[in-house]
C-alpha cells in the first residue's frame, strides 16, 4: 500500500494545555488515512455536489464552496479531535473529508477562498500560533506557507476542545494577542503505525 504523508503539528507550551492525558481516548483515524487518492483528478466528481470548480490564475484549477457565510473561513467549523496521528480537524462540512485533509487554501481575490487540490494527507494543514493564554490556527497557504496574522482564528486555550461553528466563536485581528503569540511551522519527519500500517508524517 503506497505511503501517505501526514503532517503531526505540535504547538509546544500552550498546545500541552490542551494536549491528551490518560484520561482521554484517542480517536482512531485509520479509515480517513486509507481513503485512495492519487491524482488532484480523484477529487472532481465527489466534491462537484458542494461547489464548483474554477480557473485560479497562479494555481490552475480549484474548488470553491458553495453556500459558505460572507465570512466563511477554513477550519472554522468543527473541532480539534486527539487522533493517533496527532490533533485532527473534525469538520462538520460534508466535503471536510478532503478539503481540510489534502491541499491547501488560497484567499483569491475574485473567488474568495478556494482550495487548491493534493494528494498528501494530514490531520489538518494548519499553522498554529500560541502563547500561555491563546491558541490560533490558520489554514496553510500554496507550498505550507503561513498566512499573515490577519488570517488566524485565536480562542482562550482552555476553549480549545469546543466546538466551534463560526468565526464569531473566534477572537480575531487582535494584536495585543498576536503580539503575544508565536508561530509553530517547523516540521518533523517520522515514522508512524497509523491503523496497523506505517506511515512517514512529517
Amino acid at each position: 500500500m503506497r505511503k501517505r504523508i501526514v503532517v503531526v503539528l505540535i504547538a509546544c507550551a500552550a498546545m500541552a494545555a490542551a494536549s491528551p492525558n490518560a484520561a482521554r481516548a484517542q480517536v482512531d483515524i485509520s479509515a480517513n488515512v486509507d481513503i485512495d487518492i492519487n491524482s488532484p483528478t480523484d477529487f472532481y466528481q465527489p466534491l462537484e455536489p458542494y461547489g464548483s470548480w474554477v480557473q485560479v490564475s497562479s494555481y490552475g484549477r480549484c474548488w470553491r464552496p458553495r453556500g459558505i457565510e460572507a465570512d466563511w473561513q477554513p477550519y472554522t467549523q468543527g473541532h480539534w479531535e486527539w487522533t493517533d496521528a496527532g490533533w485532527f480537524w473534525a469538520s462538520d462540512e460534508p466535503w471536510g473529508w478532503a478539503c481540510f485533509h489534502y491541499g491547501s487554501w488560497y484567499d483569491d481575490p475574485q473567488y474568495g477562498w478556494v482550495w487548491i487540490p493534493g494528494t498528501e494527507w494530514a490531520p489538518a494543514w494548519v499553522s498554529w500560533r500560541y502563547s500561555d493564554d491563546y491558541i490560533g490556527w490558520a489554514p496553510c497557504g500554496p507550498g505550507r506557507a503561513v498566512l499573515s496574522p490577519s488570517f488566524f482564528t485565536f480562542c482562550d486555550v482552555h476553549r480549545f476542545e469546543d466546538h466551534f461553528h463560526s468565526r464569531r466563536d473566534f477572537i480575531e485581528n487582535n494584536q495585543r494577542i498576536i503580539d503575544r503569540t508565536r508561530v509553530v511551522n517547523d516540521f518533523h519527519r517520522q515514522s508512524l503505525d497509523i491503523g496497523g500500517h506505517q506511515r512517514t508524517v512529517f
